[in-house]
């Protein structure tokens, strides 16, 4: 019969090399998305520093003048969202208005606002800020083409919300981009810092394990015969993949 200390060392060296593989393939999945992290916090400084000082130069008082007749909102158009950020839900409420102005109509850009820090189903609409039939203020662009900070809903870019406002929430959104950018560049940092190294003594560790032990291989010559059942040992004994002698069984 065939001694099974061989197989037992085959198979456990095996699955310690399966082990080490699939720890640096999970440690080596970690570092890319630590790089995916870092290159995206730094597009995202870059894009908010450039939306937030371009925020910055805007001069809405020169940029829109205020027509010189009021609009009419013709329709409301609300749709909610959920959102789940980790620490539970949040329900949002999005209005949009469709308006006239000297016969023609004109959609505004999207008014977003939190209704409630949980299922939407759990509470109730937020009311709009404006009701169908209601004679508003309006505003034209005297500049073309319009910044996209100033988020125009139509090809006109008439608004019947406030330019300055406008101009406010473009230099926060640009904080928040710049907020989320430092966040992503922190993280993916964190994770290349810890990762790196294990992956690198993962990688040492394996190669420090060496080739395979004597006896180890397949064929002929790498497999070592117990006594048979009358006491005779085997024709010959294998050190270092040779064999040196004669052993006569007892």
């Amino acid at each position: 019969r065939t001694c099974s200390h061989a197989e037992t060392c085959v198979t456990m060296r095996a699955c310690s090399i399966g082990l080490s593989l699939a720890y640096a393939c999970c440690l080596a999945i970690v570092t890319l998305i630590g790089f995916s992290a870092i290159t995206t916090g730094i597009v995202l400084l870059i894009e908010g520093d450039h939306y937030g000082d371009t925020a910055e130069d805007l001069n809405p008082r020169v940029d829109f003048s205020m027509l010189p007749e009021s609009c009419i909102i013709e329709d409301v158009i609300h749709a909610y969202r959920e959102e789940e950020d980790g620490y539970g839900y949040h329900c949002y409420d999005d209005y949009s208005y469709i308006f006239s102005y000297q016969g023609c109509q004109y959609r505004s850009r999207q008014n977003e606002a939190l209704r409630y820090d949980g299922l939407c189903r759990e509470s109730q609409p937020r009311i709009p800020l404006f009701v169908v039939g209601e004679e508003v203020p309006c505003w034209q662009p005297n500049v073309r083409p319009v910044a996209a900070q100033y988020n125009c809903g139509n090809d006109m870019c008439y608004k019947i919300f406030d330019p300055e406002n406008e101009v406010d929430i473009a230099k926060d959104t640009g904080d928040a981009m710049e907020a989320a950018g430092i966040s992503s560049l922190v993280f993916g940092i964190l994770c290349c810092c810890c990762c790196s190294p294990a992956l690198w003594f993962a990688g040492k560790r394996g190669h420090a394990a060496g080739p395979p032990m004597p006896g180890m291989h397949g064929g002929p010559q790498g497999s070592v015969e117990a006594p048979d059942q009358h006491g005779k040992g085997p024709q010959g004994q294998v050190v270092q993949g040779r064999v040196i002698g004669q052993v006569q069984g007892a």
